[in-house]
């Protein structure tokens, strides 16, 4: 028997083995933004840990204070061979839905083939399936040349600074390839829109409401560009994995009372970019039409700046090893290539991806459920990404 027949076997005949990884993750409720966030993540953490020490891997907590901690466990090799990192992050949205199978999402449940409950797509079914993938190169004594890492962070939901942000800017996470286990279907996401949010600030004079012709109204202005931002755009060619980029005005506030000319107006753009746009030339585009409105009107004045969320659109080569793995192995697996995709935003990819780093999501679930009741994933698809995580890092490790 191969290396790569018994590492199937292995998580073939341990399916109910990633049910249990799963649910127990499920049922731990490691919401974001929340003021018991931590006391949740440490209990999240503290479960990772123990699991892993069950079949003799260490793994580690690494924690920026005050935010919550994130996980790091590796299957080391004998060395002169290259790192991948798989995982994602663990914390979640809450589940406020009044309409759920059991209370609160928090009581994982299978129904026909499927794991129910809050995180059980987005992403804990995901994180499962790379335990157990480590698990298979472990306890079938699968000797690599390359380290295999199982990371699991934070703050994801809210972009804050405590989870990947932290583990890679700090070099703890610095590996040759990432995966990230996010829920896509089983597709292979070769392809990240950029993104970026900017703030606009439209400047006005006030007055009495009574006399509006003795101020300058900075929301009517607001109104203009926006209008004018709307119908211009800025220019991009369409791309055949991620299809247009698009600018969406999210954020609209000015005025402080009825009765008065309002001086400022503030409106921000989710502005998310294709191959050959750049944030920086984006942003270049729509300076130029606030200042075509300054020239006609002395009166007009306005900035756009950045305000957060700054990186550009990346494709991952096909004849990238990672991808070429990807590929082969899900063919062994599934009798078929996976299919290639594009999506919205590189989420915490974009870190590794301003690094050099090939970083893709590929993983179990789908967008379709997540964040609403009932979310749930395929238990089948958990066991075949497990199978795929493991070949793949035989691969490339």
């Amino acid at each position: 028997m191969t290396d790569y027949q018994k590492v199937i076997e292995y998580i073939q005949n341990n399916k109910d083995e990633i049910v249990r990884i799963a649910s127990g993750l499920i049922s731990i409720p490691s919401i974001s933004g929340r003021e018991d966030s931590n006391e949740q993540y440490n209990k999240e953490a503290d479960y990772i840990i123990d699991e892993f020490s069950k079949f003799g891997i260490t793994a580690k907590k690494h924690a920026l204070a005050p935010g919550g901690c994130n996980v790091v466990a590796e299957y080391t090799g004998t060395g002169g061979g290259r790192t991948l990192a798989m995982g994602g992050h663990y914390d979640i949205v809450a589940a406020d839905e009044t309409n759920w199978e059991t209370e609160g999402g928090f009581v994982p449940t299978i129904k026909d083939g499927k794991l129910i409950g809050r995180g059980a797509a987005d992403m804990k079914g995901g994180l499962a399936a790379c335990f157990m993938a480590i698990k298979a190169l472990k306890e079938c004594e699968i000797k690599l040349k390359g380290n295999v890492q199982f990371v699991a962070t934070v703050d994801e939901e809210i972009g804050g600074p405590y989870g990947m942000d932290y583990l890679v800017n700090s070099g703890i996470v610095n590996p040759d390839f990432f995966i990230n286990a996010e829920q896509t279907e089983m597709k292979i996401i070769v392809a990240y829109k950029g993104c970026a949010w900017m703030e606009v600030k439209v400047k006005g004079v006030a007055a009495h409401g009574s006399k509006p012709n003795l101020g300058v109204n900075a929301v009517v202005n607001a109104a203009k560009l926006i209008a004018k931002i709307d119908e211009k755009g800025v220019k991009y060619t369409p791309d055949k994995f991620l299809g247009d980029g698009s600018l969406s005005v999210g954020i609209i506030k000015g005025g402080n009372a009825i009765n008065v000319v309002p001086d400022e107006c503030v409106f921000n753009i989710d502005g998310r970019f294709v191959p050959g746009q750049t944030y920086e030339g984006v942003i270049s585009e729509l300076r130029d039409i606030i200042a075509e409105f300054e020239k006609e009107d002395e009166n007009f004045k306005a900035t756009i700046d950045f305000c957060s969320r700054c990186t550009n659109a990346v494709v991952i080569p096909n004849d990238s090893d990672l991808v070429k793995a990807l590929i082969k192995n899900s063919e062994l697996v599934y009798s078929k290539p996976s299919e290639l995709g594009g999506f919205i935003a590189a989420g915490d990819n974009c870190l590794f991806h301003k690094k050099g780093v090939p970083a893709l999501m590929y993983g179990p679930g789908t967008l379709d459920c997540i964040h609403k009741a009932n979310e749930w994933v395929d238990i089948d698809e958990l066991v075949e990404a497990a199978k795929i995580y493991a070949l793949t890092a035989m691969s490339v490790c």
